[in-house]
């Protein structure tokens, strides 16, 4: 039995045609419609309904649809175990950071790697989550650290959730609304500051309860421009911790948020970076990182 015909049913029918799907896979309908045959032939069974413009899995089809995908996901697995360790030479590795998660979380990782690896090469980059991905899928980046998402099954890739850390809207002492507790009608009528981090469009950043918006790259000039201002700004913790302990910031209570913003994080890598000299210890310690993030 042929991967080829199993992915060609996986992708038929997660896309709704031979023609996307032999577009999907690089090659041309004709094999793409050969494959689905040749993997009828061999099970013996008629796995969708044709008709001139349409194709649509049977009842025969849909039964078998999870097995396919779980045996897909156990084949890309074993590929890339193997593939991976056939580079086990690599000289340089490439961790993704989604904007905004506080990438000095990563730094107890960074240096017990360095240590053990001194002459392996270590990229950290941060961008945006869709262009990390693209970048994760074309292989130029070994693991990337997201925001986490409402998609729990993650087969095609190593996963592993992780640690969160605490949102915190934060104001100057001087604010007219520091020290009680406001709701969004309040807080509307003031600018909020949002530290764009390489998300320069409002349209792709979170842009909360006012109207009215500073969005900087540069996370020192925010805090220097909270200072001076009757703004406020949402931002993590754990790099405001130290202007909150010196009272330089003052964290603004919402009456709608009763409990810890907490944004929860998770990890991806390709099958088979886990069991390689440098992806097992390198996994290892950020796990260990990241599940101390507050």
């Amino acid at each position: 039995m042929n991967v080829q015909g199993m992915r060609a049913l996986v992708l038929t029918a997660e896309l709704g045609s031979v023609s996307a799907a032999a577009r999907r896979m690089g090659k041309r309908q004709s094999q793409v419609s050969q494959w689905l045959s040749n993997l009828e032939l061999d099970l013996g069974l008629t796995l969708f309904e044709r008709t001139q413009n349409q194709i649509k899995l049977n009842a025969a089809g849909v039964a078998l649809l999870p097995s396919a995908i779980m045996a897909l996901s156990q084949w890309d697995s074993f590929q890339g175990a193997a593939e991976v360790l056939a580079l086990q030479g690599k000289s340089t590795l490439v961790i993704g950071v989604e904007n905004y998660i506080p990438i000095s979380c990563l730094n107890q990782a960074v240096v017990a790697f360095c240590q053990a690896f001194p002459k392996v090469n270590l990229e950290i980059v941060s961008d945006s989550r869709d262009a990390l991905l693209i970048d994760f899928k074309d292989k130029y980046i070994d693991i990337v650290v997201v925001n986490e998402d409402l998609n729990l099954a993650q087969l095609q890739w190593g996963y592993c959730r992780v640690g969160n850390y605490q949102d915190v809207f934060v104001v100057n002492p001087e604010h007219p609304l520091a020290g009680q507790i406001c709701d969004g009608r309040e807080l509307a009528q003031y600018r909020e500051l949002v530290w764009g981090r390489g998300e320069m469009k409002a349209g792709m950043l979170d842009v909360g309860f006012s109207s009215h918006y500073c969005i900087s790259p540069d996370l020192s000039q925010l805090l220097t421009l909270l200072g001076q201002l009757p703004a406020y700004s949402l931002l993590p913790k754990v790099l405001v911790q130290h202007k909150l302990d010196s009272g330089e910031l003052a964290i603004l209570n919402l009456a709608n948020e009763l409990a810890p913003m907490a944004r929860f994080t998770q990890m991806f890598w390709h099958h088979g970076f886990e069991l390689s000299p440098l992806g097992k210890p390198l996994l290892a310690e950020l796990k260990a990182a990241l599940s101390q993030m507050t």
